[in-house]
């Protein structure tokens, strides 16, 4: 018996682990994300390179929790719960590190636009970076407080977030119709939009993993709700 209290309480301590540093990662995504974003609009180049070399860090945790939660399953093999949990940390660093990768995306393309000279209607980015960034973060809150009613609400915005990559996009866009001699800086411009668009998609699957870590029901692709979520 006292064996089993060392080995509760090992496991406890690393899915105590597993879900800090599911935490970590998501905070070092956003701060990737809004340094790209900072670059640009900003035109700081800096930013942009921090961006680019804290990527690394990214990928690492990914691969710490992926370590973590198979080491879970074959040491401990939880159940019910703490299955789920341990399945919802490894999917959602996945999704972080894709994050990562957009904020790359934004970084590199920001670095080429900032060599330019400056367009002014760069800022109608903020508002689509705004909704996607905020998504995000509430997103990894609903994860670390286990809130599946704020998972719920991220879900929610992902109309407002097609709208908002829609009308922005359409703006940079309707440049490209014309003669303008920064015809590439505004397809940069367009290209952007689409990443900063993909973090809120992936802010999305993020909120969808709690919701299944929380009630076991998987919501993806249409999945219907569980009962306690339902109007």
């Amino acid at each position: 018996m006292p064996n089993q209290g060392h080995i509760l309480s090992t496991f406890d301590e690393t899915l105590r682990q597993l879900r800090e540093t599911t935490i970590t990662m998501g905070a070092g995504t956003q701060r990737n994300i809004q340094n790209a974003v900072r670059g640009l609009l900003e035109r700081n180049k800096e930013l942009c390179n921090t961006a680019i070399a804290d990527d690394d860090d990214e990928d690492r945790l990914e691969v710490e929790i992926d370590r973590l939660g198979m080491s879970i399953i074959t040491k401990f093999r939880p159940l019910a719960s703490d299955l789920r949990l341990v399945i919802a940390s490894m999917k959602i660093a996945s999704h972080l590190e894709r994050i990562s990768d957009q904020a790359v995306s934004v970084a590199k393309r920001s670095r080429k636009l900032i060599k330019n000279a400056e367009i002014p209607e760069t800022r109608n980015i903020e508002g689509l970076y705004n909704v996607s960034a905020s998504m995000l973060a509430d997103a990894m809150t609903a994860y670390t407080d286990t809130d599946t009613q704020l998972a719920l609400q991220v879900i929610e915005r992902e109309k407002e977030l097609k709208k908002c990559h829609k009308s922005t996009t359409r703006h940079f866009s309707s440049s490209l119709e014309g003669e303008s001699e920064q015809y590439r800086d505004y397809l940069d411009l367009v290209f952007i939009c689409r990443w900063l668009e993909r973090v809120g998609d992936l802010a999305t699957n993020i909120a969808e993993d709690v919701i299944f870590e929380e009630t076991s029901t998987d919501i993806r692709h249409g999945g219907e709700l569980p009962a306690e979520l339902q109007d």
